[in-house]
């Protein structure tokens, strides 16, 4: 069974499917002005959305953050890297990326249920 989440027109903001949850790319809402304020912001938000959706994110498979500019990404791993609990970091790709202005980061992450 397929269930989609805040389904819209064009895309969900998450969809479940074999005990996995998929999200949709999310920026911070209150638009933090430094990388290291939208990256907690993510964290925290992704926090929220998985424990909502039958998950945590010691169970993330996967994330995928697009980043305005590659250089400002040590900055995004220092929040990342303490976010993260030990032995539980999620396959990743971080690539530099055009995202509106005023954001750093868009993150897309694949979670397993608990």
């Amino acid at each position: 069974m397929i269930e989609r989440i805040d389904q819209g027109r064009s895309f969900s903001r998450a969809v479940k499917h074999n005990g996995v949850i998929y999200f949709c790319g999310h920026v911070d809402g209150k638009m933090h002005d430094t990388i290291a304020g939208q990256t907690q912001a993510l964290c925290e938000a992704y926090e929220r959305l998985l424990a909502e959706n039958g998950s945590d994110k010691d169970h993330m498979l996967s994330v995928t953050i697009y980043i305005s500019d590659l250089s400002l990404k040590d900055e995004m791993d220092r929040v990342w890297d303490a976010w993260l609990t030990p032995g539980c970091a999620p396959a990743r790709v971080c690539v530099e990326a055009k995202i509106p202005e005023g954001f750093f980061l868009e993150m897309s992450v694949v979670a397993a249920l608990k």
